[in-house]
């Protein structure tokens, strides 16, 4: 019984979410949906899980580049989502959770940990990512939302949907170029590849689902 109702509330708060642009008014229904799903199952995690999908949708204001100047420090993995419409899965919440859960696994099994890896975009369009004492020269660039990061002595590059809200940025890319990233930075291409290597299974049945990582500036 409470598991069906669990699965109504949770597709009914999908269906709202879709039907509703006012911000104010989401955020209401988003509350009220984390609560019913709450007292539904006795699981406060799959509500605040829920509750917190909203939060990590990908950035659609353009970025300048002058926001972006600065040292940021690497702070989580997440999800991001292209749109509110993808919230409307019932399992969504189920894969994103394993998703992070795998994306931390592997990031801390390479050292890719809080405040061990830290990016600074200097305004000649230089810069550096420090990892482990290490440094990596990198050349950057913005366009619209995206931000481009290429390796010079690697010959690579890698572009991300960039989402800045007050001194947080979170960059977002799919599986396939988050392990592009790490291996990049971290030059532990197997071992990146095996923990990492299980994201594009998880993922493939989610469609508008993105990798996420969480920087602060100092």
């Amino acid at each position: 019984m409470k598991k069906n109702f669990f699965k109504l509330a949770f597709v009914a708060f999908g269906m709202m979410l879709c039907t509703n642009a006012n911000a104010q008014l989401s955020d209401i229904l988003k509350n009220a949906a984390g609560t019913a799903i709450d007292q539904a199952t006795g699981n406060s995690t799959i509500g605040k899980v829920a509750g917190d999908l909203l939060g990590n949708l990908l950035g659609t204001t353009d970025v300048s580049e002058k926001s972006l100047v600065g040292t940021w420090t690497y702070s989580q993995p997440g999800v991001a989502f292209e749109s509110e419409d993808v919230l409307s899965n019932i399992g969504t919440s189920v894969v994103s959770s394993k998703v992070e859960k795998t994306m931390q696994n592997g990031l801390t099994k390479v050292g890719f940990t809080s405040g061990k890896v830290v990016m600074t975009l200097n305004e000649d369009k230089t810069g550096t990512i420090t990892y482990n004492g290490k440094s990596a020269k990198i050349n950057w660039a913005v366009d619209g939302t995206n931000l481009k990061l290429t390796f010079p002595l690697l010959n690579q590059g890698v572009t991300m949907n960039t989402k800045l809200t007050g001194n947080e940025l979170q960059v977002a890319m799919k599986s396939d170029k988050l392990l592009s990233l790490v291996n990049a930075i971290t030059s532990k291409v197997g071992t990146v590849n095996s923990t990492l290597g299980t994201l594009n299974t998880l993922t493939k049945n989610v469609k508008g689902m993105y990798m996420g990582l969480k920087f602060t500036k100092k």
